[in-house]
């Protein structure tokens, strides 16, 4: 039973979708159907959408995404990339009687993960929970980044997201609008005065999507990004420093408090690569935490291809949308996956989950039921990926134990 599990290390989509009975199947007695749910780890930027399809969001419910009647109606689960509120343990046992390993923070720690569960050389380490043997565990990874080479993992397209920088500046009116060649001296050389404001950027943390995405826009290197990113990441006051946990306003917020504490940057504006898809779903109150005052996504005046983008939501909070123009850009639109071992989606079996995931357009109205879920996909400021449920991208395990 769910109470035989401890609280700090079950994740709210588990909680949930445990919750009420219109969410399990089978007989009163049966145990919840979330035992045999599919589970899913990884990115912040789909974390949220990811716990609406499996029945509950920011305390709103949805309708959950299942399999098939004929393959048992299984639904899925998903683990946030960070603690919830209030919990302070970071670790997670996604199945009954199985090991306790380190929550998986962001695209990369997702897929290596899985990249671990498909060969079962350990996740995690002595320091982090535990080095675990995750075989098993983990049916995929939610990831906004791809892999380069190899065939081992495919990622199923779900949605469309894009790319912009968030901003806030304390003191002063901020610079809304910026071209791509200004961010890329942003990230690659370091703080700047432009349009008489002096902008510092700050970095986002390493293992997530967004960070490897964002580089892809500003062309920056990691160590480049690094040194450039150095002032707002090396704040070391209480509760603000380090790299940032992506897509949070608030943060950003104590970011640009902090720095302009410092004499010679009172006037300073602090920016980030945000999700937009993030940052709807959090100004329209259907995710958490919200951007928070003073904090706004800005506008691409120049894609680097002399197009002017503008901004990449439409609308007034609470009811922000994507902006289509914007969202499928080359540069600055993505699309977010979801990650499975290959033999899984593409060998015999496993039908059940390929019910859920894979869009079987050789057997007419099969679709994948999570690409059927545009209501709930586009809800958390996403668009509809128009290859939703494909195979055909793949990439190589990624190296690592955490």
């Amino acid at each position: 039973m769910i109470s035989s599990i401890s609280k700090k290390r079950v994740a709210s989509g588990l909680v949930a979708a445990a919750l009420g009975a219109s969410l399990m199947v089978g007989p009163a007695n049966a145990d919840p159907a979330q035992y045999t749910a599919f589970v899913g780890v990884g990115s912040d930027t789909t974390q949220d959408v990811h716990n609406a399809l499996a029945g509950k969001s920011a305390g709103l419910f949805y309708t959950p995404v299942q399999s098939s009647a004929a393959t048992g109606n299984r639904q899925l689960i998903s683990f946030d990339a960070t603690p919830p509120a209030g919990v302070a343990d970071n670790c997670i046992t996604p199945k009954l009687g199985a090991a306790t390993f380190t929550r998986p923070n962001g695209s990369s720690a997702g897929r290596r993960a899985l990249s671990r569960a498909i060969d079962g050389t350990g996740y995690g380490t002595a320091a982090t929970c535990a080095l675990a043997d995750v075989s098993g565990q983990i049916d995929f990874a939610r990831s906004s980044a791809l892999t380069s080479g190899g065939t081992a993992l495919t990622y199923i397209p779900m949605g469309r997201d894009a790319l912009s920088f968030a901003f806030y500046r304390a003191n002063g009116a901020p610079v809304t609008s910026l071209t791509r060649a200004q961010l890329t001296s942003l990230f690659t050389v370091g703080p700047q005065v432009i349009g008489g404001v002096r902008i510092v950027g700050c970095g986002i943390q390493t293992g997530s999507g967004t960070f490897q995405f964002w580089n892809s826009v500003t062309t920056a290197t990691a160590p480049q990004e690094d040194a450039a990113t150095a002032l707002c990441n090396g704040l070391g006051l209480p509760g603000v420093g380090g790299r940032a946990q992506e897509s949070d306003g608030p943060d950003l917020k104590l970011r640009g408090d902090a720095i302009a504490l410092i004499p010679a940057e009172v006037a300073t504006q602090v920016v980030i690569g945000f999700s937009a898809g993030s940052f709807i779903a959090r100004s329209n109150n259907v995710a958490f935490p919200s951007p928070g005052p003073g904090v706004g996504i800005g506008s691409i005046s120049n894609n680097g291809a002399a197009v002017n983008l503008g901004s990449p939501v439409t609308g007034i909070a609470p009811n922000l949308a994507p902006s289509a123009t914007f969202y499928s850009d080359n540069t600055f639109g993505r699309l977010v996956y979801n990650v499975f071992p290959t033999s899984v989606v593409t060998g015999p079996g496993s039908n059940d989950l390929k019910s859920v995931f894979v869009d079987q357009a050789a057997i007419p109205g099969n679709e994948a039921t999570l690409c059927a879920a545009t209501t709930t996909i586009n809800t958390f400021g996403f668009l509809s990926a128009p290859n939703c449920g494909a195979t055909g991208i793949t990439g190589a395990l990624l190296a690592g134990q955490l």
